[in-house]
């Protein structure tokens, strides 16, 4: 049997999020029925070397977190036993220009180093092409608004609503009273999902609530733009709209990338 592709999950952004991803890949694959049909995985979480990504961006943080993730990947690299790799980061954050650039930069003298191809997915990247599967009639360029959720360092670096104006859509964010709500239902020490692993009623309830606001805006879908989003909102669709999962994009970028022949079908998306 070939030797596929090494997937890497570079992990601890937060924890569970890389818990989510290395699942979203289990459930992903053609494995045809056996545990060795599935693909090879190291799976890194490293919280304590990869700073905070939005302090980060808000200039509240110095030290890059690209520069800790950048030794998860070296740690990686070490054991692929001279096999080709494919990263994916599972924080919508990290894929700031401001971060990811630089760690992708990184990455290509740590591939050079060890001889071995470390293909990097974009998950944002990814995200816009499942948004292109889910969206009814959303040939690209599109046209309408998509809602999106994220931290509040996703927001300021407007990341996603480049990569959405490029596709045709109007960004539409929750209001500057619900981003502060939105962001403490991920970061608050004492119920936001960061802090307890697992998100809460109040986590999901206020989650919920803050997408059924812009589905009632107008928003033809809802990028769920932070890692832990899917957490809580596990439906597929809500208000009758879909909600979009970075973390499923990502997963399947990664196997379509390692071994494409192992790539189950998207399932369709049922109504609300």
């Amino acid at each position: 049997m070939a030797y596929d592709k090494v997937l890497i999950i570079g992990g601890g952004v937060g924890p569970m999020a890389g818990v989510a991803l290395h699942a979203r890949i289990i459930q992903n694959t053609l494995s045809g029925g056996s545990d060795q049909g599935h693909l090879d995985l190291r799976h890194f979480s490293r919280s304590a070397d990869v700073t905070d990504r939005t302090e980060y961006l808000l200039g509240r943080q110095a030290v890059s977190p690209a520069e800790g993730m950048a030794r998860t990947i070296v740690m990686a690299a070490a054991g692929l036993g001279g096999h080709d790799a494919v990263i994916g980061v599972p924080c919508n954050t990290f894929h700031a220009p401001a971060i990811f650039r630089p760690f992708t930069d990184r990455v290509a003298v740590i591939a050079k180093a060890s001889g071995v191809s470390l293909q990097v997915v974009h998950m944002l990247d990814e995200t816009m092409a499942l948004l292109k599967t889910v969206v009814p009639g959303s040939d690209f360029p599109g046209t309408g608004i998509i809602g999106l959720m994220s931290t509040t360092g996703t927001r300021a670096s407007g990341v996603y609503d480049s990569l959405l104006a490029g596709a045709g859509f109007a960004a539409l964010h929750v209001d500057d009273a619900d981003q502060a709500v939105l962001h403490a239902a991920i970061y608050d020490p004492a119920w936001g999902i960061k802090a307890t692993g697992q998100p809460g009623a109040r986590a999901t309830e206020t989650l919920r609530g803050l997408a059924g606001k812009l589905a009632d805006r107008g928003a033809r879908a809802v990028i769920l733009g932070c890692t832990e989003l899917p957490l809580a909102l596990t439906e597929s669709s809500i208000c009758g709209i879909p909600l979009v999962d970075p973390v499923l994009a990502l997963a399947r970028a990664m196997i379509r990338e390692a071994a494409p022949a192992k790539l189950a079908p998207l399932p369709s998306t049922p109504e609300a």
